[in-house]
């Protein structure tokens, strides 16, 4: 492998000479050019193990307590995976073959591991659901420590460390890292993509952009093909930065060879596996662009809702509060740093100064590229914003530091005559500490109020699994069977559905009809039969190529999907004390008369609780003593005395 010319990374200086006598010199830590490989490794392999260790005890806290935010999860992941391990699950119109707008091969991955599971687990569907998770959670800690490796060492130690703590102690990150959805899987190889991308160009080897563009390709041909502009700055890099007019259609021949190899050991595979399943030829990943982009009138995204253009700015400070302010001030701070803080990113290599600089702004470019992008789109949904997670974090570490150079001149201006080097690094600290700690109890409050307001319907489905059906087959009420299934019947709660991982074999869902009237999902078509010499059952997995009436892509209704109340055997449903009844939605537990309660577990009633409160979550005895805190400050900082009554006031 050609020897790289350099390595960027954020650097300490040697340590002053004892003969210095200045005492009020500014904090010198800078981007430096450093050619010692050793050097990179030597600053990242004392804490690459510990992150590792961290980032996965805090990821498997996620993948045991974290909601089911998104019913697309549910129906367009869980649901067919459960399909190829179990024989039956819903369908929705993307995975029919009209459409094939999802992959199979993604879908079949994830069986293959539910699979092991369901062999260890002696056919728990949830132990299985749960150690799915659990995986997703591995991969996305070692993804992590990856994504810490390369900015400690390219970036230096000190962001490094801040992006541990910023990734550890954000509730975004939280949220998406055990979430089944094709963004959370471009997030991890956004991650590993970034391993590469962080390293500087070479002018004499393409391993970089090479391995660069493999990464961000297996995010966008198995997972989701718009991740792939996260790649963009990346290899626009590698055609202007570092005596780019060197050998410019050799830096044009690496990127072409990168992009062909990479369709060609990703997408044929891809291609081949949903053959198998579709039995046809399909490119889905151009499918998904074709229907999103150039699906024409009444199609498209924009149909399943829009959103205000300050979406994503809310979403970013519900998950990432300060930090998501910082990591939209990091590149205006890296302007501001170049008038008041010039040394503090700098280069000894031959390379220049301009290249320090340029080099930590294509770092810095992928997060507001991405963030320009789908804002201006009218369709939004929080998970699309999985992908730059890690980058919201990267960018607020960057941004940090930045500031803590901006902090350090201040203070110098301000002392003046006062010796104000000998306690320079106590004040750098307790400011870099506050922010760390402001954004970290906020985030752990965001994550306690998901957990403890919206947990309901999860424990709802466990103990419907573990206790309410056990307890009725053993006094005999009912007999599970595949001709005589029972009936779960959901009607306005259909989009909370946890999936079939949580329903016994012998338990099939039903849809009541609610005031929803886009279109629901269908059972796949089935073909189990039970081989007489085993005693197993067998798949026939037909629904994957066979073609069922009752699916459109303009997500129209259809009333095919709904049964009569009175096939139901079960109903789950919320029950608000602030809602109005209307005919299809009616208050199922007044009917004494026709159901009795098995269980019942608290759910907030989002529309008529404090915004503020159910977003973050505190004890009420601690809401109560945040009120006392406020009614102390001058009447004139309190705008609005009926949102500071307000305050922890929730409505179950």
């Amino acid at each position: 492998m050609p020897k790289e010319q350099g390595s960027i990374g954020l650097r300490s200086r040697a340590a002053r000479s004892s003969t210095s006598t200045s005492k009020d010199v500014p904090e010198t830590r800078t981007i430096r050019t450093n050619s010692s490989k050793s050097t990179k490794v030597n600053a990242s392999s004392t804490w690459s193990g510990k992150a590792f260790i961290a980032f996965l005890i805090v990821r498997l806290t996620a993948a045991f307590f974290s909601n089911i935010a998104d019913c697309d999860e549910v129906f367009n992941y869980w649901e067919p995976t459960h399909y190829l391990q179990y024989g039956y699950g819903m369908q929705t119109w993307e995975y029919s073959p009209e459409y094939a707008i999802r992959s199979w091969a993604y879908i079949k991955l994830h069986a293959i591991i539910g699979g092991i599971f369901d062999f260890v687990f002696n056919h728990d569907k949830i132990k299985v659901f749960y150690a799915i998770r659990v995986t997703f959670a591995v991969v996305c800690a070692l993804s992590e420590s990856m994504f810490y490796i390369a900015a400690s060492s390219h970036l230096g130690p000190r962001v490094g460390r801040y992006l541990i703590i910023a990734m550890l102690f954000s509730a975004g990150m939280w949220n998406a890292s055990t979430a089944y959805l094709p963004s959370t899987f471009t997030m991890y190889t956004t991650m590993v993509a970034f391993f590469y991308a962080l390293m500087p160009v070479s002018t004499t080897s393409g391993r970089r952009v090479h391995r660069t563009i493999f990464w961000v390709g297996l995010g966008s041909l198995l997972g989701w093909p718009f991740s792939a502009a996260v790649g963009i700055p990346a290899a626009f890099e590698e055609l202007v930065l570092r005596n780019a007019l060197k050998k410019p259609f050799e830096r044009i021949r690496r990127l072409i060879l990168g992009v062909t190899t990479s369709l060609c050991i990703i997408l044929i595979p891809l291609a081949l596996a949903d053959y198998y399943f579709y039995k046809t030829f399909h490119i889905v990943p151009w499918n998904i662009i074709a229907y999103n982009v150039f699906g024409g009138k009444d199609r498209g995204p924009d149909i399943y809702g829009t959103e205000p253009w300050h979406f994503y700015i809310i979403n970013g400070l519900l998950n990432f509060n300060i930090l998501f302010i910082m990591a939209l001030i990091s590149l205006p701070g890296l302007l501001v740093t170049v008038l008041v803080d010039n040394q503090r990113i700098s280069s000894s290599s031959t390379a220049g100064s301009v290249y320090a600089y340029s080099y930590l702004s294509f770092r810095l470019v992928p997060f507001y590229a991405w963030l320009f992008i789908f804002t201006a789109q009218p369709h939004k949904e929080e998970r699309f914003l999985f992908v730059i997670y890690p980058l919201v974090c990267l960018n607020a570490a960057i941004a940090i530091f930045l500031v803590r150079g901006w902090v350090d001149k201040f203070l110098l201006a301000l002392s003046k005559n006062i010796p104000y080097g000998i306690n320079r690094r106590c004040y750098l600290k307790l400011f870099t500490i506050t922010i760390f700690l402001i954004s970290g109890v906020t985030s752990i409050s965001r994550v306690f109020a998901l957990y403890f307001h919206y947990n309901a319907p999860m424990s709802i489905y466990r103990h419907f699994y573990y206790v309410e059906i056990p307890q009725q087959v053993e006094t005999h009420k009912f007999q599970m069977n595949l001709n005589n299934p029972i009936n779960l019947c959901i009607g306005k709660e259909w989009y909370r559905f946890p999936s079939h991982y949580f329903l016994p074999d012998g338990v099939r869902l039903r849809f009541l009809k609610s005031d929803f009237n886009g279109q629901l999902p269908k059972y796949f078509l089935e073909d189990m039969q039970i081989d007489p010499g085993s005693g197993k059952m067998n798949y026939k997995h037909v629904g994957t190529w066979m073609i069922q009436d009752g699916f459109n892509d303009v997500n129209m209704e259809e009333m095919d999907r709904y049964v009569d109340i009175e096939q139901c055997d079960y109903i789950i449903d919320l029950e608000m004390n602030h809602t109005q009844v209307s005919t299809n939605e009616p208050r199922y537990v007044t009917q004494t008369e026709k159901w009795n309660e098995v269980i019942c577990k608290p759910f907030l009633d989002v529309a008529n609780s404090d915004r503020f409160s159910r977003a973050f979550y505190l004890p009420p005895q601690l809401w109560q003593k945040v009120k006392i805190m406020i009614s102390y400050l001058p009447v004139q900082m309190i705008n609005n005395n009926a949102a500071v009554n307000n305050l922890g006031s929730l409505k179950w």
